[in-house]
């Protein structure tokens, strides 16, 4: 069994204790500190691809996860090759063009940001001292 295969049978058992909170990327706060509640709901693995799923619809993608940490407290995914959030536009139906995400990429010269989102524009500053998930 390899890495991500472990993490996602550890996750599924440890789901209904799993924290509920805001998601931080590589330091990188999805909204304000605090501000979203998302709860962990699912999860596969599929080679060496993680996905997560959570109780309004997003789904999170992580690449090549290492290090998982998780406790009633606690839910931190130390580093990746990439992570990427996927979300709806809170508050409008739930269909393709209110999709949303926010994708991180771990290359040699730091973690790159991108985001799809046009309602601001987003500015990111992750860094690779942060784990790669966390939710707080």
């Amino acid at each position: 069994m390899d890495e991500v295969q472990r993490i996602a049978d550890r996750l599924r058992r440890e789901i209904p204790q799993a924290p509920r909170g805001t998601l931080r990327f590589w330091g990188e706060w999805f909204g304000r500190p605090h501000d979203n509640i998302h709860t962990l709901i699912s999860c596969r693995a599929e080679k060496n691809l993680l996905q997560l799923e959570f109780d309004q619809g997003e789904s999170l993608f992580v690449w090549s996860p290492d290090g998982l940490t998780i406790s009633e407290q606690r839910f931190r995914i130390s580093d990746a090759a990439r992570v990427r959030w996927e979300w709806f536009y809170y508050g409008r139906p739930q269909t393709p063009e209110n999709r949303y995400f926010q994708d991180f990429t771990k290359t040699a010269a730091g973690i790159t940001a991108s985001t799809n989102v046009d309602w601001y524009k987003a500015t990111f500053h992750p860094t690779e001292t942060e784990p790669a998930v966390e939710i707080l």
